[in-house]
């Protein structure tokens, strides 16, 4: 009778570790909101994921990181043009994967 008490004390303890965990990480990330210039863009080797590359022109200059902005939407990729600025909006995952959420040209944000 103890060591089913005790096993349904860790099995109950397992799942709501669990639980947590998937909770923490599905909804851990970052949304970051600014200007982004797009240097590069393509597609991964098995065409499977599109994505961009660029920078915040209004950073400092020395903190002009690059940083690569994977695409989810085909048709977003196909109106995204190189070496334009845009206002963007991305979510950093805590994997450090980053996924576009929006973008819009300069000119529709004023």
């Amino acid at each position: 009778m103890k060591s089913k008490r005790i096993l349904l004390s860790a099995i109950t303890i397992s799942v709501a570790f669990l639980i947590v965990f998937l909770i923490y990480n599905s909804f851990s990330s970052v949304l970051t909101v600014s200007d982004f210039t797009v240097t590069e863009k393509g597609y991964s080797n098995d065409n499977n994921e599109a994505w961009i590359k660029g920078f915040n022109p209004n950073a400092p200059m020395g903190h002009q990181e690059e940083i690569k902005v994977i695409v989810r939407e085909p048709m977003v990729m196909n109106l995204i043009q190189k070496d334009k600025t845009y206002f963007v909006r991305y979510t950093i995952k805590r994997n450090d994967l980053i996924f576009l959420s929006d973008i819009e040209t300069i000119e529709d944000h004023k």
